[in-house]
């Protein structure tokens, strides 16, 4: 096998493999980079696998990567051995542009660097809705997408901020933060007491009971992508006349990470707490499936490399 990198491949529903990638040198403005470490987007990611996604298959998984430059081309003012925060997912390494790498500072610890890719794109949402300091904020789930907005709200002086999920565990996290955290349960308790709403629950049911929680006139954004379940505008859209906007990749991750390494909260290391091996990943899905799930899942690439072929690991066999 020459050189290259492996990557873990969706080769179609439950279907995973690793295959090698071929790697050319760098060029002018590339950088050759290995893995440290990547982090799963659960509900996202699990959605691809089992098919509830439209990408068409094969596709990479994976999009948050934390990597040490090993070699650089022409015109590239990386240094070696430096940490970069990159978006190539679960691959051992990648040839890619240099402009695309996010420098980490040697003070940020590898999990707090690996928010900075979710953490645009979540901060992108919230500039996008722009609560003011008086207004309530709620956030429908607290796996990683939820957190991290709950985190952004927090950090840049929201102090009403409400966070709803079933899971106990994820709500002691918001909790953690400063913020109420309930059981969705408990919302209807509380009827329409929110001005501005972040659907982050991937869940029909949890839209919709953001929509019935927000005030009328109030603004809504999704950020949750592979939703597991039509997300569908109830009555109260139109009583109430909210207004909801989309939001997906982000738009300045260099900026958001120099805002980060200035806020590197070791309370953004907890949300990256379950670490497994490369060679465990395509397992690591399958037990996605059921509940309880963890927030995110680390793979250490520092750990070994995954079986060099190209065998297909079916989920369910």
């Amino acid at each position: 096998m020459g050189p290259g990198a492996l990557a873990l491949h969706v080769s179609g529903v439950r279907e995973l493999s690793w295959l090698h990638v071929p790697l050319a040198p760098p060029g002018p403005g590339q950088v050759h980079v290995q893995t440290t470490c990547s982090a799963v987007s659960v509900a996202s990611e699990l959605g691809v696998v089992v098919g509830r996604s439209s990408v068409p298959f094969p596709v990479r998984l994976g999009y948050q990567t934390l990597a040490v430059v090993r070699e650089v081309g022409e015109g590239v003012t990386l240094r070696r051995g430096q940490r970069v925060v990159a978006m190539y997912g679960h691959a051992s390494a990648a040839v890619m542009s240099a402009a695309r790498c996010l420098p980490v500072p040697n003070h940020v610890p590898d999990l707090v660097a690996l928010a900075a890719v979710l953490g645009e794109e979540t901060h992108k949402g919230v500039r996008k809705i722009a609560p003011k300091p008086h207004e309530h904020a709620l956030v429908s789930g607290a796996g990683l997408i939820g957190l991290l907005t709950t985190f952004n709200l927090v950090r840049r002086g929201h102090q009403r901020v409400t966070v709803v999920d079933p899971d106990a565990g994820r709500r002691a996290l918001a909790s953690a933060l400063g913020v109420r955290a309930l059981h969705p349960s408990d919302l209807s308790d509380l009827g329409a007491f929110a001005q501005v709403g972040f659907e982050c629950s991937a869940s029909p049911d949890g839209f919709t009971g953001l929509l019935e929680a927000l005030t009328p006139g109030g603004r809504a954004c999704v950020l949750s992508d592979g939703n597991w379940g039509a997300l569908t505008l109830s009555p109260t859209f139109h009583e109430r006349e909210l207004w909801v906007v989309g939001s997906s990749d982000g738009e300045d991750y260099a900026g958001y990470a120099r805002w980060l390494w200035l806020h590197a909260d070791p309370w953004l290391e907890g949300l990256f707490a379950e670490v497994v091996t490369p060679a465990a990943l395509p397992g690591t899905y399958r037990r996605l499936e059921d509940w309880p799930r963890p927030v995110s899942v680390v793979v250490d690439w520092t750990r070994g490399l995954p079986p060099q072929d190209a065998a297909v690991f079916r989920l369910g066999e």
